[in-house]
């Protein structure tokens, strides 16, 4: 008797018993990682996976609304461990599942060589405004979720209250430390001036390096002078500031869901911003040069110079200048799970910004207008628009962008090594 099941559908059918050990055999993997590297190395990683997971299941939701056809949705990329069908889409696990998600949306460019009756049903043949709307559910999902994080934390834990703050921590071996300031002490003023507020007392204490000043502190009630010296700090552009070395606790001030809404919209447009500027700057030929000779040594920082500490004095502390290259460099994987990691371990607050950043920065990041990005697609989707003059649909020649696409691929992979090279042999301090 024959079979009335096509062979493809039979496979799919009977994965599930094998696939099962195998995904089996992936819990058991990520529990061993959680016992030798951490409960905090595996909450980072399965936090990532969830963010990308995520972004896949924003563009797969707005196309099954859009009425496309998607005919795979899969956590990871390679070998199959496991997978089901259901309708027309088969949803499943990939051997490298840290890599990431993809959903398979049909006809997503014109090189798709598609059944003529599912071709209504293409990705292509949509509206403008659906092809938008799917091309941006991924990055608008991440910005959803920072949004959401940063509501959580306004409501729940509050922001720096900007008129009160205490010393946090001392840098060993810095002018702060050298004049006896304690953690919980009080700066009042610097040099004659007040310092209220933690950003004015910074403004005071770089505009006077190696300056001999009075320095104004509560302790327990009490105000003590002390003189101190202020250190010196070298920059890359070789502009010298003072350093003086303490950290600050800020006292925590809740809101109400309303501000706190108003808040987050407030910081995230920030946040954004500053990944709009970090992308620039890394991706300009100065930009790329230093992140790969970043690669080769840090480069030299110029110190500052002792000569000038009056006599009977604390000596004023130098601090070298950080290599202009890692100051603000991009990480790799590896060292964002480092990054992800320290902060976890300073508490789920803190944890929490860490995802912010990372939701924030990768919802950028995915709008560059170029392919493989989802960027990319919003520019094919916007050129034909415009090129569609008069009801003629216009429709791109995607032949033509492969050079490019292929071209920014070999550029990713190329920072993706590099950073991660750079992570291994020269991690950045996370404290």
């Amino acid at each position: 008797m024959v079979d009335p099941v096509d062979p493809k559908d039979r496979a799919v059918r009977s994965e599930p018993r094998n696939g099962g050990i195998r995904l089996t055999l992936l819990i058991g993997a990520l529990v061993s990682f959680g016992l030798i590297g951490g409960l905090s190395g595996l909450v980072v990683v399965l936090s990532i996976v969830a963010m990308l997971v995520l972004h896949e299941l924003g563009h797969f939701l707005v196309a099954r609304w859009a009425g496309m056809q998607v005919t795979e949705f899969f956590v990871g990329f390679g070998p199959r461990l496991w997978s089901v069908r259901r309708g027309e889409t088969t949803y499943g696990v990939k051997a490298i599942f840290l890599a990431g998600a993809y959903v398979r949306i049909t006809g997503m460019s014109s090189l798709d060589v598609v059944d003529p009756t599912d071709e209504p049903r293409t990705y292509r043949q949509q509206s403008y405004p659906k092809r938008m709307a799917v091309a941006l559910a991924g990055s608008a999902t991440h910005f959803a979720i920072a949004l959401f994080l940063l509501v959580v934390v306004y409501a729940a834990v509050g922001t720096p209250d900007p008129d009160r703050w205490v010393v946090g921590e001392v840098v060993p071996g810095s002018t702060a430390a050298a004049v006896d300031v304690r953690a919980g002490d009080r700066i009042l003023s610097v040099d004659g001036v007040e310092t209220t507020r933690f950003d004015e007392f910074g403004t005071v204490v770089r505009s006077v390096p190696g300056d001999l000043v009075d320095v104004v502190v509560q302790r327990d009630g009490e105000a003590m002078v002390h003189r101190a010296v202020i250190g010196e700090r070298v920059g890359v552009d070789g502009v010298v500031t003072g350093f003086f070395g303490v950290g600050a606790d800020r006292f925590l001030v809740t809101m109400g869901p309303v501000r706190a809404t108003g808040e987050a919209v407030v910081r995230f447009a920030d946040l954004a911003w500053m990944s709009v500027k970090g992308l620039v700057g890394l991706f300009t030929p100065d930009g790329l040069a230093g992140f790969f000779a970043g690669a080769v040594g840090p480069s030299e920082a110029t110190t500052g110079d002792p000569s000038t500490v009056p006599d009977n004095s604390p000596a004023p502390v130098v601090e070298p200048a950080a290599d202009p290259v890692d100051d603000e460099r991009l990480l790799s994987i590896y060292g964002a799970a480092r990054l992800g990691s320290a902060m976890f371990d300073d508490g789920w607050s803190t944890y929490v910004w860490f995802l912010i950043l990372v939701n924030v920065f990768v919802g950028v990041f995915n709008l560059v207008p170029l392919l493989p990005f989802d960027g990319g697609h919003v520019a094919i989707a916007t050129y034909e628009r415009v090129r569609s003059i008069g009801g003629r649909r216009h429709m791109a020649d995607a032949s033509r962008l492969v050079p490019v696409t292929w071209a920014v691929v070999s550029l990713l992979v190329a920072v993706t090594v590099v950073a991660l090279y750079r992570d291994i042999v020269d991690l950045p301090d996370f404290g």
